[in-house]
């Protein structure tokens, strides 16, 4: 039909083979999608179902995602200090989108510190209620009664 794209099929990749290079390119910060378009890299799909199916894959893949925050630092610390008055709004911009997305990659590194305090009423501190226990008497009549 005029104007769809007939989808390309993909030669079979053995993903063992190109793991370590995988791995590489997750640590210079490339997303499994861009990695999977490369030529003779595996389908993504293939590729998530390799990750989780072992533990040292998925702890592999983790550290590796780790290790391409540094990436982005470098790429934001770049970026901002080659900022001009010029292209300040682009650089912002750019800047701002690495920040979120290693907080996003690292929060315990790169993430916003978010703590909640308990206070009562104008701040003073909460008092902690006391639960009374009192025994029943069965012999002892209510005032309803």
């Amino acid at each position: 039909m005029a104007g769809e794209k007939k989808a390309a099929k993909r030669k079979y990749t053995d993903i063992s083979s190109v793991w370590d290079e995988i791995i590489i390119l997750i640590e210079e910060g490339n997303t499994l999608r861009q990695i999977c378009e490369r030529e003779g890299m595996p389908a993504w799909s293939g590729l998530r179902g390799f990750i989780r199916s072992d533990e040292r894959r998925m702890t592999q893949y983790a550290h590796a995602r780790e290790v391409a925050t540094e990436a982005f630092e470098e790429e934001l610390l770049a970026a901002a200090r080659s900022a001009t008055f010029d292209d300040a709004n682009a650089k912002r911009l750019h800047v701002d989108a690495l920040k979120w997305v290693m907080a996003k990659r690292a929060p315990k590194v790169y993430g916003d510190k978010i703590t909640q305090e308990h206070t009562g009423a104008d701040g003073k501190e909460l008092k902690i209620p006391t639960l009374m226990i009192v025994p029943f008497d069965k012999n002892e009549k209510s005032d309803g009664d």
